[in-house]
Parts: structure tokens; sequence; C-alpha cells
């Protein structure tokens, strides 16, 4: 067998292996090399036989050191040969300085000639994350490491830190010593009428049960279990009136608020929810006998998705998701709460109702 006859076989096999592949998956990133807070795109291309289903990596995939910022999914693309290619987009971010990597992306379908599930993986993206301090203020720091004396001999890096830590001092101040606030007798004569009108009132609770012949102890009543709806309402009533959003701690806002939607599943629908991940809280959810209307699982799925984003994804979330998840989230639980019981009106001779 000739050179030439060897070169045309190893394409016809290369281009065999090719249409063989039900699904390919891309990468890239744009740019690699970028300052503090800078913003990478980060793009995942899935070309795939429309036929097969397609293990996405998802909304929240891992990106390792970055943080998705935003991101964005396209409709499909026919393409010339009528395979679809559908394009995931993230904006990511970074606000440590080195050398770090996008971690490989991996889909997985199934194919059904072979019986088998194939598993795809891109390579790894390096990302250059530089300071926001120019080339001149990295020399004024080693010129003022280099200027003491007690550091001849050692290493830059230990120069630069000593001279990074001498700054932080000149420009950092301690806090004042703390204040004793002097109060006034008023405080301490309030306080002592407020003790006396409670023990008068234990004392009158007391004696009124033994004049009734109440025994046990006073502490043993319990009070009406709250229904699941009430109680759940009330938490995101609760959750609203803090400061989380304000103060931007959205990881915390999102957090309690999926707990709040979990702990309502569990109490009124009878499944777990709590320490599952949002698709198994979801196939509990739909294969209950739980009577859900046309989409309930629908409002509950945006919900903990979303929050999913914010824990995980670390997703900085817009602004009109604040009080949107929340709106979706009290939908789903008037929709599914108890019917409130209609009386009956008995009516006597004369239309008069008792």
């Amino acid at each position: 067998m000739n050179a030439r006859v060897k070169i045309y076989l190893l394409i016809t096999l290369f281009v065999a292996a090719l249409y063989a592949q039900k699904a390919t998956i891309e990468t890239s990133a744009n740019p690699t090399t970028i300052t503090i807070g800078d913003y990478i795109t980060y793009r995942v291309t899935i070309t795939h036989d429309p036929k097969i289903a397609i293990a996405w990596p998802g909304v929240a995939a891992e990106l390792g050191q970055f943080q998705i910022v935003d991101f964005e999914t396209s409709d499909p693309i026919i393409l010339e040969d009528d395979r679809e290619k559908e394009i995931l987009t993230y904006y990511i971010s970074t606000y440590d300085v080195g050398e770090w990597i996008i971690p490989p992306t991996a889909i997985a379908y199934y194919d059904s000639a072979a019986d088998t599930t194939i598993l795809l993986r891109t390579e790894p993206i390096g990302i250059t994350v530089k300071s926001l301090l120019s080339d001149e203020d990295w020399a004024k720091i080693r010129s003022i490491a280099e200027s003491d004396s007690s550091l001849a001999g050692k290493e830059k890096q230990i120069a630069a830190g000593r001279a990074i830590q001498m700054a932080k001092e000149e420009m950092l101040r301690d806090i004042t010593d703390p204040q004793r606030i002097e109060r006034d007798k008023l405080f301490y004569i309030g306080i002592a009428v407020v003790v006396l009108i409670l023990a008068a009132l234990i004392a009158s609770f007391i004696f009124w049960r033994k004049r009734r012949g109440i025994t046990g102890s006073i502490f043993s009543m319990s009070a009406p279990q709250v229904p699941p709806h009430e109680a759940a309402l009330a938490a995101i009533a609760a959750l609203v009136a803090k400061d989380y959003i304000t103060n931007k701690r959205f990881k915390k806002y999102y957090t309690r608020l999926s707990e709040i939607l979990r702990e309502y599943i569990e109490n009124r629908v009878g499944v777990a929810a709590l320490e599952l991940s949002t698709s198994e809280t979801m196939n509990n959810l739909i294969s209950s006998d739980f009577p859900l209307r046309e989409g309930d699982s629908d409002l509950v799925e945006s919900v903990l998705e979303r929050c999913d984003l914010v824990k995980f994804a670390k997703l900085v979330p817009p602004e009109d998701w604040h009080i949107e998840t929340v709106g979706v989230a009290r939908d789903f639980i008037e929709r599914t709460k108890p019917d409130e019981p209609k009386p009956e009106d008995e009516e006597i001779e004369g239309g008069e109702v008792e």
C-alpha cells in the first residue's frame, strides 16, 4: 500500500468517525487575560443529532474560581446537515489575582443504536487575572520594601508583603474604645414596674387555675398547630422584612426562600424536599398523589432553580428577581393551600336564615 492510499484511508476513517459521533461540544473564553472584576464571555456550544437527548451542564454549572454574573441561552440553530446547534453563554468574573483554570465542561448523551451512554468533555481553559496596580505601583512597593534594611537578602515577595502591611497600618485606624451609656433612673423604675405587673399577672393566673380546679403545669398547654400555608406565608413576610437585599446578602435571602418553599412542600404535600436536589424534589412532587393544577410544578421549579443559581453558582441576581421570585413562591402556596370552608346557609320558612 503506497503513501497516497494510506492518506486517503486515514481521511476516510476520520470523516466516518466524525459523522458517527452524534454530538460534539466546544467551549471558548474571551478574553483570557483580565484585571480583577472584568467579565469573561464563556461559551458552551453543543452540536447534536435532534433525535438524541443531551444532558446539558446546566445554567448553574461549576466553574471553579469564577462567579457567574449572568447567563443566556440561544434557540436551537438547524444546520445544513439537519443537526442542531445550541449555545449557552456565561458571563463570569473573579476577584482573585493569579493563574486560574475554567474546568472542563462535559455532556452526556444516550446512543440507542449502541445501547450506551457517551460522555464528551472539553479541555480546560487557562485564565490570567492581573492586579489593578500598575507596574509603577509595584515598583514603588518594591522600592519601599528594599529601603528597609531589616529585609535585606530576603525574597522580594516577602519584602513586598511587608511593604503592603506597612501601608495598611498607616491607612487603617483602630476602632475607638467602647463607651458606657449611663441610663436614667426612670429606666430602672420602668423595669421594676414591668416586673411587678408580670408577677401580678402570673399570680392571678395561678389563682384562677386553682379556683377552676385545673391541675398540671402551667407550661404544659400546647398551642394549636399552624397550617403549613400560613406558616410559609408568614416566613416569607418575615424574610422580605429583613435587610438581606439592602445589604446585598443575596445568598442568605435566596437560601432561606428555598428552605421555606421546601418546608411547605414537605408539610403540605407530604414528600421529602429539604435535603434533596431540585430535580429530586420535583420528581417527588410530580409523582405524589397531591392534586396539582396545571402550572403548579412550573412555579416551584422556577423558584428553586433561581435559588440554586444564587446559592451554588454564585450568580448575582437581577434586581427584578427579588420581589418576582417571592411573588411566584406565594402564588404556588396560595394555589395549593386548602380550600376555605364555605358555611351553608340554613333557610327556614319565611326566608329567614338561622
